[in-house]
């Protein structure tokens, strides 16, 4: 089995030594990878070239980026570039409360009024996150993104408990759909090129 490997970057200065970045003395064995492609572009815009992958991730990303063009991401993505599988996580902002060792005493006022204080006084985790949503944001983006466009999906996180609060330190939505017989045609599709080849490697015996 052949896997094909593409990626994107908000812009190409973020991208350093790429040339290197893949090697044969890597450690890792990539006889199983045929090609990797990186791309320049925008996660809000389509581009045919990225549809109907059968995994695609968004991973500490969607923070970055202003709110309502956080929720454009979503609607693009599972309407536009279809993926089987799309894996997004963000930061969960009630565990700011545990980063940031807000003071015990403070912790121990009034459950309703101290718990809206110290959330109130936390910052971002990142001084260029637009936003941080807390579990109930995020589960509520998460449902009706895929009720929109007929994917389930499970919410689940990393660091942290599901069974403790404030939960996880980050938190994970993994949306999926059905194979169709249409995805097979999906590639085929009008070719829309928003999105500028960066890098690429492809594998050939001298990679081994």
């Amino acid at each position: 089995m052949c896997y094909y490997l593409m990626g994107e970057v908000l812009h190409s200065k973020l991208v350093t030594n790429s040339n290197s970045g893949v090697h044969s003395n890597s450690g890792v064995q990539f006889t199983s990878i045929k090609s990797l492609i990186l791309y320049e572009g925008s996660i809000t815009k389509f581009g045919s070239r990225l549809q109907g992958f059968d995994i695609g991730t968004c991973l500490e990303v969607i923070e970055h980026m202003d709110e309502d063009e956080a929720c454009l991401f979503g609607d693009v993505a599972l309407s536009c570039f279809c993926p089987r599988i799309l894996i997004v996580s963000t930061p969960n902002y009630e565990y700011n409360v545990v980063l940031q060792k807000s003071n015990l005493a403070a912790q121990e006022q009034d459950e309703e009024s101290g718990e809206k204080t110290l959330l109130q006084s936390c910052k971002f985790r990142n001084h260029d996150h637009k936003f941080e949503w807390t579990r109930e944001q995020f589960q509520k983006w998460a449902s009706g993104l895929a009720a929109r466009h007929s994917y389930n999906v499970e919410i689940s996180g990393v660091g942290g408990s599901a069974d403790i609060e404030p939960g996880f330190a980050s938190q994970i939505a993994v949306f999926k759909r059905e194979w169709s017989l249409e995805d097979g045609f999906l590639k085929d599709a009008d070719m829309d090129h928003h999105y500028n080849k960066i890098w690429e490697w492809e594998w050939n015996r001298e990679n081994k």
